[in-house]
């Protein structure tokens, strides 16, 4: 009886577990209570493009996030409700996007590759 319960458990769990990340939230339990916190969504790290410029994005989030600052590559980039987005001029090859968010109590980095190959016309 103690066998049948323990895997009943554990089938539920697992679909549990499972079905976590399709839940859809846009600021994830473990981000709100941070200071702040930084997430580039666009473009994907080790991604070829081939067109430039590329536009960068993504989120912002935690309780300094209002008073946040974004730069890609020491350029400032727009933030409008937790999120923000810029266009980055790229050379052909591999390129370091580095985006970084500030505000009064925190500092954080984060870095993409994108190698661009220009389009054959």
């Amino acid at each position: 009886m103690d066998n049948i319960i323990s895997k009943k458990f554990g089938s539920l769990l697992i679909i549990a577990l499972l079905t976590l990340p399709l839940t859809g939230c846009d600021n994830p339990p473990w981000e709100s209570g941070m200071v702040l916190a930084l997430k580039v969504e666009t473009p994907k790290n080790g991604a070829t493009v081939t067109t430039s410029p590329v536009v960068v994005s993504g989120r912002v989030n935690g309780s300094q996030a209002a008073g946040a600052k974004v730069t890609v590559n020491g350029a400032d980039v727009p933030i409008k409700d937790k999120k923000f987005s810029g266009s980055v001029q790229l050379k052909e090859g591999t390129n370091l996007l580095n985006v970084a968010a500030s505000s009064s109590g925190a500092n954080l980095k984060e870095s993409v590759t994108v190698t661009y190959t220009p389009a054959k016309q």
